[in-house]
């Protein structure tokens, strides 16, 4: 199998999706590998590192996507991808297509195939190649949500944690997940006090057992709106695998924060769930709005690049193995992958997709 890795081109976004180790392991298995010139340069890889493994390198994106066959990125293209990707491309990457339904369309008019990484469900109904991202930014979000409180920053002037003689800051986590959890992980380690609300009991229980000083709570419009008005940094880490987010914060309960408090929305590569939350990138990092800090950057984890391209090349490998087998013969990875398939050769294939779509035609008729 050809395999093509371009560079990300998303602001901020330093990610690469293989390590020079993962294309040796390719490469040694009988495949080619091609990677756009200085592509793994934001994470601390060479393109002399690739070059060492066996990798091609490839001076443009134009001559690595007509080499290619199978695209393996970190990030949903943008437009200059897409003007390179062709009928024949198979498309392996996240891709938040609900949150995207233009970018489904392109890629249905072009006739690609497309596996979003955040798709793939294994054997134990986990998301093995969400998780190691969501664990990124479940920890990037607390430790940026407290460098937002700073004063200097904007914000209330209040460290999480605390001294002695003062109150510690109070934090909010919407969704016990894997972000949730991550995010919590940092907060209680911060000194913080914490509350986590989801709508899953075991979760919460979990939770529980192992940070017994956290209040978790069954997340209701009411609990959340409570807790929230009086919070210092709130956390937005739901997620509905395949869908949009749903909007659990709305705007009139931010309008009750106080001015200087934080939220970070973990949740907007899916559309957000903070109510009209727009999308900030590393050189806009947030913005104010009814006094209230919002930070909601969709490529949180590029911000370590090096550590999130390690975790996400190695959860990956299996599954671009499996990929670029010929024969696909069966396995748990080539399986899962099949479940997955959003885009089948420009036909939309994925039933949760299919729905969202059905959803805002819906919605737009209205």
């Amino acid at each position: 199998m050809k395999i093509g890795i371009p560079r990300e081109i998303m602001t901020g976004e330093a990610r690469i999706a293989l390590t020079p180790s993962a294309c040796k392991t390719l490469i040694n298995t009988g495949h080619t590998l091609y990677l756009e010139k200085q592509a793994g340069c934001g994470s601390g890889y060479s393109d002399r590192d690739y070059e060492r493994v066996g990798s091609h390198i490839v001076d443009t994106a134009e001559r690595l996507y007509e080499a290619s066959r199978l695209i393996i990125k970190v990030k949903q293209p943008l437009a200059q991808d897409i003007s390179y990707l062709r009928e024949h491309h198979t498309l392996f990457s996240y891709l938040h297509l609900a949150a995207d339904l233009s970018l489904v369309q392109h890629l249905c008019d072009i006739g690609v195939s497309a596996i979003p990484f955040e798709s793939i469900v294994d054997a134990l109904g986990t998301l093995p190649l969400l998780a190691p991202m969501s664990q990124v930014a479940g920890r990037i979000a607390t430790m940026r949500g407290a460098s937002l409180l700073f004063k200097n920053r904007g914000g209330r002037g209040i460290l999480l944690g605390g001294v002695d003689g003062s109150d510690s800051g109070q934090v909010v986590v919407l969704g016990a997940g894997v972000a949730g959890s991550h995010a919590v992980a940092v907060a209680v380690a911060l000194g913080a006090k914490v509350d986590v609300l989801d709508l899953d009991e075991n979760k919460l229980q979990l939770l529980a057992l192992k940070y017994p000083l956290i209040g978790t709570h069954l997340s209701t419009p009411e609990t959340i709106e409570r807790l929230c008005i009086d919070a210092d940094l709130v956390i937005g880490a739901v997620l509905l695998a395949g869908r949009r987010a749903p909007v659990v914060l709305k705007r009139s309960v931010v309008e009750q924060m106080h001015e200087g408090s934080v939220i970070v929305d973990i949740a907007i590569d899916q559309g957000g769930c903070v109510e009209g939350i727009q999308a900030t990138s590393s050189e806009r990092l947030s913005y104010v709005e009814h006094g209230v800090i919002l930070s909601a950057v969709p490529n949180m984890p590029a911000t370590v690049a090096r550590t999130a391209s390690q975790s996400l090349s190695s959860a990956i490998l299996p599954y671009v193995q499996a990929l670029s087998d010929s024969e696909l013969a069966v396995s748990s990875q080539s399986i899962a992958l099949q479940r997955a398939m959003a885009i089948d050769k420009g036909r939309v294939v994925d039933k949760v997709l299919l729905d969202e779509m059905g959803a805002k035609k819906a919605r737009t008729s209205l």
